[in-house]
Protein backbone atom coordinates (compact mmCIF):
# COMPACT_ATOMS: atom_id res chain seq x y z
CA UNK A 1 0.00 0.00 0.00
CA UNK A 2 1.19 3.54 -0.98
CA UNK A 3 1.83 6.30 1.49
CA UNK A 4 1.78 9.57 1.82
CA UNK A 5 4.98 11.43 0.90
CA UNK A 6 6.37 12.71 3.97
CA UNK A 7 7.78 16.56 2.76
CA UNK A 8 8.83 18.26 6.06
CA UNK A 9 12.55 17.42 4.93
CA UNK A 10 12.20 19.61 1.76
CA UNK A 11 9.77 21.96 3.81
CA UNK A 12 12.84 22.35 6.33
CA UNK A 13 15.33 22.70 3.74
CA UNK A 14 14.03 25.90 2.40
CA UNK A 15 12.92 27.34 5.40
CA UNK A 16 16.62 27.02 6.41
CA UNK A 17 17.70 28.65 3.21
CA UNK A 18 15.02 31.95 4.04
CA UNK A 19 16.78 31.80 7.63
CA UNK A 20 20.04 31.79 5.82
CA UNK A 21 19.09 34.41 3.73
CA UNK A 22 19.33 32.50 0.33
CA UNK A 23 16.68 34.28 -0.96
CA UNK A 24 13.71 36.22 0.54
CA UNK A 25 10.54 34.24 -1.40
CA UNK A 26 9.51 31.13 -2.63
CA UNK A 27 7.41 28.89 -3.93
CA UNK A 28 7.49 25.02 -3.92
CA UNK A 29 5.76 22.45 -6.15
CA UNK A 30 5.75 18.62 -6.05
CA UNK A 31 3.62 16.69 -8.47
CA UNK A 32 3.27 13.36 -10.21
CA UNK A 33 1.13 13.47 -13.18
CA UNK A 34 -1.61 16.16 -12.86
CA UNK A 35 -1.83 14.89 -9.25
CA UNK A 36 0.32 17.69 -6.96
CA UNK A 37 1.88 16.67 -3.97
CA UNK A 38 2.83 19.23 -2.11
CA UNK A 39 2.54 22.74 -2.68
CA UNK A 40 3.71 26.12 -0.21
CA UNK A 41 4.78 30.03 -0.88
CA UNK A 42 7.24 30.89 1.59
CA UNK A 43 8.66 34.43 3.02
CA UNK A 44 8.20 38.02 2.09
CA UNK A 45 8.12 39.46 -1.89
CA UNK A 46 11.15 42.12 -1.09
CA UNK A 47 14.20 42.26 1.44
CA UNK A 48 12.38 44.89 3.70
CA UNK A 49 10.78 43.83 6.86
CA UNK A 50 6.53 44.84 6.24
CA UNK A 51 6.82 43.61 2.12
CA UNK A 52 3.59 41.98 1.66
CA UNK A 53 4.00 38.00 2.26
CA UNK A 54 4.41 35.81 -0.36
CA UNK A 55 1.37 34.19 -1.72
CA UNK A 56 0.57 30.63 -3.92
CA UNK A 57 -0.06 33.31 -6.43
CA UNK A 58 3.02 34.97 -6.80
CA UNK A 59 4.70 35.33 -9.78
CA UNK A 60 8.60 35.52 -10.33
CA UNK A 61 10.47 36.55 -13.36
CA UNK A 62 11.65 33.17 -14.66
CA UNK A 63 14.94 34.34 -16.36
CA UNK A 64 16.36 31.46 -18.58
CA UNK A 65 13.40 29.41 -18.01
CA UNK A 66 11.85 31.78 -20.96
CA UNK A 67 14.05 29.62 -23.51
CA UNK A 68 12.57 26.04 -23.39
CA UNK A 69 9.52 27.54 -22.43
CA UNK A 70 8.87 29.92 -25.04
CA UNK A 71 11.28 29.45 -27.38
CA UNK A 72 11.15 25.76 -26.95
CA UNK A 73 8.25 25.44 -27.21
CA UNK A 74 7.43 27.36 -30.18
CA UNK A 75 9.85 25.90 -32.44
CA UNK A 76 8.70 22.36 -31.56
CA UNK A 77 5.00 23.63 -32.86
CA UNK A 78 6.65 25.46 -35.74
CA UNK A 79 8.39 21.64 -36.60
CA UNK A 80 5.66 19.86 -36.57
CA UNK A 81 2.95 22.26 -38.38
CA UNK A 82 5.42 22.47 -41.00
CA UNK A 83 6.75 25.83 -41.12
CA UNK A 84 10.71 24.64 -40.47
CA UNK A 85 12.57 21.50 -39.15
CA UNK A 86 15.59 21.21 -36.89
CA UNK A 87 18.16 21.14 -39.75
CA UNK A 88 17.46 24.55 -41.16
CA UNK A 89 19.92 26.54 -41.59
CA UNK A 90 20.16 30.48 -40.04
CA UNK A 91 20.74 31.63 -43.98
CA UNK A 92 17.76 30.05 -44.99
CA UNK A 93 15.55 33.01 -42.69
CA UNK A 94 18.12 36.02 -42.46
CA UNK A 95 20.91 37.61 -44.68
CA UNK A 96 23.61 35.56 -42.35
CA UNK A 97 27.35 36.41 -42.45
CA UNK A 98 29.49 33.46 -43.90
CA UNK A 99 30.44 32.06 -40.67
CA UNK A 100 26.53 31.58 -39.33
CA UNK A 101 24.72 30.41 -42.37
CA UNK A 102 25.18 26.99 -41.58
CA UNK A 103 24.20 27.24 -37.94
CA UNK A 104 21.31 24.80 -37.44
CA UNK A 105 18.13 25.44 -35.23
CA UNK A 106 19.21 22.35 -33.68
CA UNK A 107 22.35 23.78 -32.50
CA UNK A 108 20.75 27.35 -31.43
CA UNK A 109 18.16 24.61 -29.00
CA UNK A 110 21.34 23.06 -27.81
CA UNK A 111 23.29 25.62 -27.68
CA UNK A 112 25.87 24.09 -29.94
CA UNK A 113 25.87 26.73 -32.46
CA UNK A 114 29.64 28.74 -31.62
CA UNK A 115 27.55 32.18 -30.30
CA UNK A 116 30.01 33.97 -27.78
CA UNK A 117 28.41 34.12 -24.05
CA UNK A 118 29.41 37.55 -23.50
CA UNK A 119 26.41 39.48 -24.95
CA UNK A 120 25.96 43.09 -23.45
CA UNK A 121 23.50 44.56 -25.90
CA UNK A 122 23.09 47.47 -23.55
CA UNK A 123 26.40 48.04 -23.76
CA UNK A 124 27.31 47.64 -27.22
CA UNK A 125 23.79 49.11 -29.41
CA UNK A 126 22.51 52.08 -29.54
CA UNK A 127 19.03 51.18 -29.83
CA UNK A 128 16.91 47.78 -30.11
CA UNK A 129 17.15 48.30 -33.80
CA UNK A 130 20.89 47.24 -33.95
CA UNK A 131 20.72 44.07 -31.79
CA UNK A 132 20.14 41.49 -34.70
CA UNK A 133 22.75 43.07 -36.57
CA UNK A 134 25.35 43.05 -33.66
CA UNK A 135 24.38 39.48 -32.65
CA UNK A 136 25.02 38.45 -36.50
CA UNK A 137 27.84 40.51 -37.23
CA UNK A 138 30.00 39.06 -33.44
CA UNK A 139 32.29 36.52 -34.03
CA UNK A 140 32.01 32.66 -33.36
CA UNK A 141 33.83 31.31 -30.45
CA UNK A 142 34.08 28.08 -32.10
CA UNK A 143 33.01 26.41 -35.21
CA UNK A 144 28.96 25.49 -34.90
CA UNK A 145 28.40 22.00 -33.98
CA UNK A 146 32.12 21.49 -32.49
CA UNK A 147 31.83 22.33 -28.91
CA UNK A 148 29.34 23.68 -26.32
CA UNK A 149 28.92 27.07 -24.61
CA UNK A 150 25.56 27.73 -23.16
CA UNK A 151 24.72 31.77 -24.17
CA UNK A 152 21.73 33.76 -24.83
CA UNK A 153 22.68 34.96 -28.21
CA UNK A 154 21.22 31.88 -29.80
CA UNK A 155 17.74 32.15 -28.61
CA UNK A 156 17.74 35.71 -28.62
CA UNK A 157 17.94 35.13 -32.40
CA UNK A 158 15.51 32.27 -32.65
CA UNK A 159 13.09 34.29 -30.82
CA UNK A 160 13.39 37.32 -33.60
CA UNK A 161 13.51 34.27 -36.47
CA UNK A 162 9.81 33.47 -35.00
CA UNK A 163 8.60 36.37 -35.20
CA UNK A 164 9.33 36.81 -38.77
CA UNK A 165 7.73 33.00 -40.13
CA UNK A 166 4.83 34.31 -38.12
CA UNK A 167 4.90 37.76 -38.68
CA UNK A 168 3.56 38.49 -35.01
CA UNK A 169 5.56 39.99 -31.45
CA UNK A 170 7.05 37.24 -29.75
CA UNK A 171 5.04 38.22 -26.93
CA UNK A 172 1.83 37.87 -28.66
CA UNK A 173 3.09 34.99 -30.12
CA UNK A 174 3.87 33.15 -27.03
CA UNK A 175 0.51 34.00 -25.90
CA UNK A 176 -1.20 32.19 -28.50
CA UNK A 177 1.00 29.25 -28.94
CA UNK A 178 2.46 28.10 -25.51
CA UNK A 179 0.17 29.62 -22.66
CA UNK A 180 -3.09 30.53 -24.01
CA UNK A 181 -2.86 26.42 -25.27
CA UNK A 182 -1.81 25.63 -21.65
CA UNK A 183 -4.15 27.61 -19.68
CA UNK A 184 -1.18 29.40 -18.02
CA UNK A 185 -3.76 32.49 -17.37
CA UNK A 186 -1.11 34.37 -15.03
CA UNK A 187 2.15 34.08 -17.36
CA UNK A 188 3.68 36.54 -19.69
CA UNK A 189 6.14 38.82 -20.40
CA UNK A 190 5.55 42.75 -19.32
CA UNK A 191 3.67 41.87 -15.91
CA UNK A 192 1.45 44.66 -14.42
CA UNK A 193 2.85 45.60 -10.91
CA UNK A 194 1.38 43.10 -7.99
CA UNK A 195 2.34 40.26 -6.64
CA UNK A 196 5.06 39.44 -7.75
CA UNK A 197 8.78 38.90 -6.20
CA UNK A 198 11.30 41.49 -6.45
CA UNK A 199 14.40 41.05 -7.75
CA UNK A 200 18.47 42.72 -7.74
CA UNK A 201 18.44 45.89 -5.96
CA UNK A 202 19.60 49.30 -8.18
CA UNK A 203 21.54 52.23 -7.71
CA UNK A 204 18.53 54.34 -6.12
CA UNK A 205 18.11 51.62 -3.70
CA UNK A 206 14.83 49.58 -4.79
CA UNK A 207 14.39 46.14 -5.75
CA UNK A 208 13.32 45.62 -9.47
CA UNK A 209 9.20 44.33 -9.75
CA UNK A 210 7.54 43.30 -12.50
CA UNK A 211 10.32 44.69 -15.09
CA UNK A 212 12.69 41.92 -16.34
CA UNK A 213 16.45 41.65 -14.26
CA UNK A 214 18.02 40.30 -17.56
CA UNK A 215 20.04 43.28 -18.71
CA UNK A 216 19.53 41.79 -22.45
CA UNK A 217 15.80 41.44 -22.21
CA UNK A 218 15.47 44.65 -20.62
CA UNK A 219 17.74 46.62 -23.42
CA UNK A 220 15.03 44.49 -26.35
CA UNK A 221 11.65 46.14 -24.55
CA UNK A 222 11.13 42.99 -21.95
CA UNK A 223 10.39 40.96 -24.71
CA UNK A 224 13.21 38.42 -25.76
CA UNK A 225 13.74 34.92 -26.35
CA UNK A 226 16.46 34.51 -23.74
CA UNK A 227 14.10 35.83 -20.83
CA UNK A 228 11.30 38.15 -19.73
CA UNK A 229 8.54 35.94 -19.05
CA UNK A 230 6.88 35.75 -15.36
CA UNK A 231 4.91 33.00 -13.82
CA UNK A 232 3.28 31.31 -11.16
CA UNK A 233 4.14 27.93 -9.58
CA UNK A 234 0.69 26.62 -10.67
CA UNK A 235 0.74 28.01 -13.93
CA UNK A 236 4.28 26.34 -14.47
CA UNK A 237 3.21 22.96 -13.27
CA UNK A 238 0.75 23.05 -16.40
CA UNK A 239 3.75 23.42 -18.51
CA UNK A 240 5.58 20.45 -16.86
CA UNK A 241 2.31 18.16 -16.35
CA UNK A 242 1.73 18.42 -20.40
CA UNK A 243 5.36 17.29 -20.99
CA UNK A 244 5.21 14.46 -18.14
CA UNK A 245 1.80 13.31 -20.34
CA UNK A 246 4.03 13.57 -23.33
CA UNK A 247 2.75 16.37 -24.73
CA UNK A 248 -1.43 15.57 -23.96
CA UNK A 249 -3.55 18.07 -22.21
CA UNK A 250 -6.39 17.02 -19.41
CA UNK A 251 -9.24 17.59 -21.77
CA UNK A 252 -7.66 15.17 -23.85
CA UNK A 253 -6.52 17.21 -26.33
CA UNK A 254 -2.71 17.40 -27.66
CA UNK A 255 -0.65 20.03 -27.08
CA UNK A 256 2.45 17.87 -28.86
CA UNK A 257 3.08 14.76 -30.55
CA UNK A 258 4.62 12.10 -27.94
CA UNK A 259 6.98 11.82 -30.57
CA UNK A 260 8.49 15.35 -30.48
CA UNK A 261 7.74 15.35 -26.83
CA UNK A 262 10.17 12.39 -26.72
CA UNK A 263 12.74 13.92 -29.42
CA UNK A 264 12.68 16.72 -27.34
CA UNK A 265 13.75 15.20 -24.17
CA UNK A 266 16.58 12.93 -25.95
CA UNK A 267 20.42 13.96 -25.16
CA UNK A 268 21.48 15.36 -28.44
CA UNK A 269 24.77 16.63 -27.03
CA UNK A 270 26.32 12.89 -25.75
CA UNK A 271 29.96 13.45 -26.59
CA UNK A 272 30.12 17.32 -24.94
CA UNK A 273 30.10 17.66 -21.23
CA UNK A 274 26.76 18.95 -20.80
CA UNK A 275 23.35 16.98 -21.88
CA UNK A 276 21.18 19.46 -23.78
CA UNK A 277 17.78 17.86 -24.91
CA UNK A 278 15.98 20.71 -27.23
CA UNK A 279 16.00 23.66 -25.05
CA UNK A 280 16.02 20.90 -21.78
CA UNK A 281 19.19 20.46 -19.72
CA UNK A 282 19.77 16.95 -18.51
CA UNK A 283 21.41 17.85 -15.80
CA UNK A 284 22.34 14.48 -14.14
CA UNK A 285 24.99 13.95 -16.77
CA UNK A 286 27.12 16.47 -15.26
CA UNK A 287 26.15 16.54 -11.05
CA UNK A 288 23.86 19.57 -11.92
CA UNK A 289 21.42 21.09 -10.00
CA UNK A 290 18.90 17.74 -9.07
CA UNK A 291 21.40 16.34 -6.57
CA UNK A 292 22.37 12.63 -6.00
CA UNK A 293 18.83 10.88 -6.57
CA UNK A 294 17.23 12.06 -9.40
CA UNK A 295 17.91 9.34 -12.58
CA UNK A 296 19.53 10.25 -15.49
CA UNK A 297 16.67 10.55 -17.89
CA UNK A 298 15.63 13.92 -15.95
CA UNK A 299 15.22 16.78 -17.74
CA UNK A 300 14.68 20.92 -16.59
CA UNK A 301 16.24 23.84 -16.96
CA UNK A 302 17.44 27.05 -14.19
CA UNK A 303 16.77 30.74 -14.53
CA UNK A 304 19.64 33.33 -12.76
CA UNK A 305 16.72 34.66 -10.67
CA UNK A 306 16.69 31.56 -8.71
CA UNK A 307 13.50 29.71 -10.79
CA UNK A 308 13.94 26.33 -11.93
CA UNK A 309 11.69 22.97 -12.93
CA UNK A 310 12.99 19.57 -13.12
CA UNK A 311 10.90 16.55 -14.47
CA UNK A 312 12.13 12.68 -13.90
CA UNK A 313 9.83 11.67 -17.87
CA UNK A 314 10.27 8.08 -16.57
CA UNK A 315 7.83 8.48 -13.17
CA UNK A 316 6.16 12.00 -14.08
CA UNK A 317 7.91 13.14 -10.51
CA UNK A 318 8.49 16.83 -11.38
CA UNK A 319 9.28 19.47 -9.00
CA UNK A 320 9.10 23.50 -9.80
CA UNK A 321 11.12 25.75 -7.52
CA UNK A 322 10.89 29.84 -7.37
CA UNK A 323 12.85 31.90 -5.98
CA UNK A 324 14.14 35.48 -5.83
CA UNK A 325 17.75 34.77 -4.80
CA UNK A 326 19.28 37.78 -6.32
CA UNK A 327 17.26 39.96 -4.27
CA UNK A 328 18.90 42.11 -2.95
CA UNK A 329 22.12 40.99 -4.90
CA UNK A 330 23.48 38.12 -7.29
CA UNK A 331 26.62 37.72 -4.96
CA UNK A 332 24.15 35.36 -3.30
CA UNK A 333 25.51 31.49 -4.44
CA UNK A 334 23.62 29.72 -1.96
CA UNK A 335 20.89 28.58 -4.29
CA UNK A 336 23.19 25.72 -6.11
CA UNK A 337 23.56 24.22 -2.63
CA UNK A 338 20.13 24.43 -1.94
CA UNK A 339 18.22 23.01 -5.33
CA UNK A 340 20.37 19.88 -4.39
CA UNK A 341 19.41 19.63 -1.20
CA UNK A 342 15.90 20.10 -1.94
CA UNK A 343 16.12 17.61 -4.87
CA UNK A 344 17.28 15.16 -2.64
CA UNK A 345 14.78 15.36 0.21
CA UNK A 346 12.14 15.45 -2.35
CA UNK A 347 13.22 12.42 -4.08
CA UNK A 348 14.00 10.29 -1.11
CA UNK A 349 10.06 11.17 0.34
CA UNK A 350 8.41 9.65 -3.11
CA UNK A 351 10.96 7.37 -3.17
CA UNK A 352 10.02 5.62 0.74
CA UNK A 353 6.51 6.23 -0.32
CA UNK A 354 6.44 3.77 -3.15
CA UNK A 355 5.26 6.41 -5.63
Amino acid sequence: MRNTPDFSKADQVIRQALNDEAFTSACLLVGRGERVLFRRAYGRLSMEEDAPLTTEQTRYDLASLTKPLVIGMLTLRAMESGKLCLWDQLGTFVDAPEDKRAITIAQILTHTAGFSTGVHLWQTCRNPNQATEHLLAAPLRYRPGSAQQYCCAGYILLGQLLECLYDMRLSELAVQEVFWPLKMQKTGYLPVAGNIAATEMQDDGKCLSGVVHDENARFLGGVSGNAGVFSTMDDLALFVQMLAAQGALPDGSRYLSPATVRLSMQNHTSTMPQGRGLGFYLPKLDNGYTGDLFPVETIGHTGFTGTSFTLDPTSGLYVILLTNRICPSRDSMQIYRVRRLLHNAVYAAVSTAGL
